[in-house]
């Protein structure tokens, strides 16, 4: 499923950095889980925590674990009478305003098909295989301020895909303050927790972390537009 700022294309890459440093017996903690594009490539035998602060995505998240099958074919009207009701309840309210919104944008505009691709039917095949592969995940719907530092045992591995500074923000879930997030963070690393962020060029590294893997996407058809950069970033400061 299309996702604004998924990890699709490195999620394996960075669930494996994450994994280094897993003890047995720890758990994986997912903040801002959105797409499942990095916890899915967590083994099973692990216990697996998805949080994000959009309600609906998580009410979708835990039907199709339940075993929900969303629609092939999300037709324009379809699409606007969801997005405009938007019912928190409802699986599809989710589905369609992410899976079959242009470019994966909370409700950012009906994706047409082409003869290419069925934007439907990818995004329905999409959560299929993501389910199957993150049976038995644990799902909540939390803001991270919620989470306060102590709630997750020393030795929990916690990652996090936070909204990239100084980029398009998550209409569904309002403003973002990445300030307030990097402290947060490093408070749950002074508690003994293994913390991983996923950031862009934006940020620096802060005193007490580390790049530890950097990714370049590719800019697409538009040669005229940047390559994305993706930093992952690790607490060392407290270990």
């Amino acid at each position: 499923m299309r996702y604004l700022g998924g990890k699709a294309r490195v999620g394996k890459q960075i669930a494996e950095q994450c994994l280094k440093v897993l003890a047995p017996g720890a758990t994986f903690v997912e903040m801002f889980c959105g797409s499942l594009n990095v916890i899915r490539h967590v083994p099973p035998d692990v216990r697996r925590i998805a949080i994000d602060a959009c309600g609906p995505l998580i009410v979708m998240w835990r039907a199709a674990l339940a075993g929900w099958v969303p629609p092939v074919i999300v037709t324009a009207e379809e699409y606007a009478l969801i997005k405009k009701t938007q019912d928190p309840h409802d699986p599809m309210t989710a589905f369609a305003l992410f899976g079959c919104s242009f470019a994966g944008k909370w409700a950012g505009g009906y994706a047409k098909d082409n003869p290419a691709q069925s934007y439907s039917k990818c995004a329905s095949n999409s959560v299929v295989r993501k389910a199957r592969d993150c049976a038995g995940l644990e799902l909540e719907h939390s803001t991270f301020q919620q989470k306060k530092p102590g709630c997750w045992q020393a030795g929990t591995v916690l990652y996090c895909d936070p909204p990239y500074a100084n980029t398009t923000g998550y209409t569904a879930v309002g403003p973002f303050n990445s300030g307030d997030f990097w402290l947060w963070a490093e408070e749950h690393a002074r508690y003994g927790v293994h913390v991983f962020v996923s950031e862009g060029v934006a940020v620096d590294p802060l005193p007490g972390w580390s790049v530890i893997d950097e990714q370049h996407g590719h800019p697409g058809q538009n040669p005229g537009l940047k390559k994305r950069v993706d930093r992952l970033f690790f607490c060392e400061k407290y270990l």
